[in-house]
């Protein structure tokens, strides 16, 4: 008999792509060890789509947990696997995937957890879309290394220069001047395609000066905080509640060579943080942003900058009033597709 531990569950769902984060939040919630997100749009004149979650459709078939349809395990009141993982990803839409260990008996409720929680959306103001989900069993040694294939460097240009996230098992020869971040993505949280962690990336870019002290807020990866360091910040704090995200940052931080630099933390936000930085970078949804701002004054210094990403162009307002009445002056805001990312400084 095959053992547990040799199955992973694989779950995916077709929603909008301004429902990509809270669907990535709720897979994690539901214990999922990773996700992965397939997006079709065009991602805009300063990025290289070219790793990560983007796949073109003729890629689909072969994709980590896709392939050898017919031992699939499908889930009673799910789509079929092939209604969803053979459909092109249209405009505006997305494709979430998440990993779960175990075999069918440990994830039959899952479907059926989301569907329930995806009408739920509309009253948050999000678009679940279509909401198909398809659920599979797949054995790890069927996709333990093909999906490495999938992940190649992907590029992020600032005002002040130029950075490329790159999987550690792949050669790459930089531009002059190019700052190459090394990690291992795996099926870990970020890896620098959705447009939040861009638009961080380009704001660390203009932002980061050699010594200066970041605190990322709501990790994930550790792709922000490792980013920071390889750009020259002399001391990083990393902070993220979710345990299998604080194990993945710190992997990835030893895989960038930065452990020296940057402290990984298991924490709810800026609670108990007593420390302060140069830089708070905090790649959350509005709700969360909203709940982390009035600790941001205590733990920003008198001249540091404050971004929030992963806010939706519709919620712009509304967050900056927020970043306004925690005593933050709203500086600039970033736009990509329907992300925005607002930085600020304290009043003064």
């Amino acid at each position: 008999m095959e053992a547990v531990n040799d199955l992973w569950t694989v779950v995916e769902l077709r929603t909008t792509k301004e429902a990509v984060e809270a669907v990535t939040a709720k897979m994690r919630d539901l214990g999922a060890q990773g996700v992965a997100v397939e997006e079709a749009d065009p991602l805009g004149p300063d990025f290289v789509p070219k790793f990560g979650e983007i796949y073109e459709p003729e890629q689909t078939a072969g994709r980590p947990g896709m392939g050898n349809k017919d031992a699939a395990s499908e889930s009673p009141g799910a789509l079929r696997w092939a209604e969803v993982a053979d459909s092109a990803v249209g405009p505006g839409e997305a494709v979430v995937t998440g990993y779960w260990p175990g075999g069918p008996d440990q994830w039959r409720h899952i479907s059926a957890l989301l569907k329930n929680w995806l009408d739920l959306l509309p009253t948050w103001g999000l678009d679940s879309g279509k909401g198909d989900i398809a659920v599979r069993t797949v054995r790890e040694a069927d996709w333990a290394d093909a999906w490495k294939q999938y992940y190649h460097p992907v590029t992020v240009r600032g005002r002040e220069g130029v950075l490329t996230v790159c999987p550690a098992w792949e050669t790459y020869m930089p531009e002059l001047g190019e700052v190459v971040v090394r990690i291992d993505p795996g099926v870990a949280f970020g890896t620098g395609t959705h447009e939040t962690t861009r638009l961080c990336l380009g704001w660390l870019l203009d932002e980061v000066t050699p010594g200066c002290r970041v605190l990322d807020v709501g990790c994930g990866s550790g792709i922000l905080s490792v980013s920071a360091a390889a750009l020259g910040a002399g001391r990083v704090l990393a902070v993220d509640l979710d345990s299998l995200a604080v194990d993945a940052a710190r992997h990835n931080v030893e895989v960038a060579g930065v452990a020296d630099r940057v402290e990984v933390r298991r924490g709810d936000l800026l609670d108990g943080i007593e420390e302060r930085g140069d830089l708070i970078v905090a790649n959350l949804l509005a709700d969360l942003v909203e709940r982390l701002l009035p600790d941001v004054p205590r733990c920003l210094t008198a001249e540091g900058r404050f971004l929030a990403s992963g806010i939706l162009v519709e919620q712009e307002d509304r967050v900056a009033r927020a970043m306004e009445a925690a005593g933050l002056a709203v500086r600039e805001i970033r736009r990509e597709g329907a992300w925005c990312a607002l930085s600020g400084e304290l009043f003064r």
